[in-house]
């Protein structure tokens, strides 16, 4: 199920508000009530209410982004972080700092914003999205052991990452889908 005004009222807002919190509880009772199996939140900015959102509901609601986040920690100290909307990074700090702390892992995280690539893809400009993405992959890789891309909607990234960069780059689709997979027993 798609529910697009999720992302654009938290911009709108700027930031998650409790009436949003309710939007997508209702969104997940919908997706229970018709029959699914699990619900898999797609964007970055309700990874922090996910758990609040799963005590409501009688199936597991996943956060997208939670796997890249535990693999990136346990396999780095300094990560870059790539992000093309303030509250997808934001977020994910949110996020990051949740799960290091649970951990007991303490990182050092070098996390960007490029709103430019947002307004390119906003307007259909995919190739220069894409383009500054990868670039900024590229910076981040010169100093960082890993980087993460912040949003779902850069996943088709991770496999067009240039020959240049060293070291590892995850996206959350990959990672998140497998898992719904394995929960499914497929």
């Amino acid at each position: 199920m798609l529910d697009e005004g999720l992302v654009t009222e938290i911009d709108r807002r700027g930031s998650l508000t409790p009436g949003l919190v309710r939007r997508l509880s209702r969104v997940v009772t919908l997706a229970e009530e018709a029959g699914a199996e699990m619900v898999l939140l797609s964007c970055t900015a309700y990874s922090p209410v996910a758990d609040d959102v799963q005590k409501l509901s009688d199936i597991p609601v996943l956060k997208i982004d939670e796997l890249m986040v535990r693999e990136a920690l346990g396999r780095a100290r300094k990560i870059g972080l790539v992000a093309t909307v303030p509250a997808g990074l934001n977020m994910q700090r949110q996020l990051i700092g949740q799960i290091a702390a649970e951990m007991g892992k303490e990182i050092e995280l070098d996390a960007v914003i490029k709103p430019e690539a947002f307004q390119a893809l906003s307007a259909g400009r995919r190739d220069e999205h894409d383009a500054i993405v990868l670039a900024e992959v590229e910076r981040l890789a010169q100093t960082n052991e890993l980087v993460m891309l912040a949003q779902a909607s850069m996943g088709h990234l991770a496999n067009m990452v240039p020959a240049s960069v060293k070291v590892p780059v995850l996206s959350s689709p990959t990672l998140a889908v497998a898992k719904v997979k394995e929960m499914l027993g497929s």
